[in-house]
């Protein structure tokens, strides 16, 4: 099956899990690059020719990636299963 025709027979239940697993990871993955960004800068506060550690979509998506495959193996089946009783 194609990416696109599975895309198109999920539910809307489904888009809503998979758009707020990947919510979650984007934020952790921003909250990870954050604490790394401050614990670097805290080590090369003396060095005048340390270079600017910054935060790019792509190393955003390159921790969002493997946050969302944790998420979804922890508590993808109780989330869904969750959201299956409410609605």
């Amino acid at each position: 099956m194609k990416f696109s025709r599975w895309l198109n027979s999920l539910t809307g239940l489904d888009h809503f899990i998979i758009l707020s697993i990947l919510v979650t990871s984007g934020l952790l993955a921003w909250q990870t690059l954050k604490f790394i960004q401050t614990w670097y800068n805290e080590q090369q506060k003396d060095n005048p020719y340390a270079k600017e550690m910054r935060i790019s979509p792509i190393a955003i998506f390159s921790i969002t990636v493997p946050y969302s495959l944790i998420i979804y193996r922890l508590i993808g089946v109780y989330f869904t299963a969750w959201l299956k009783q409410i609605f």
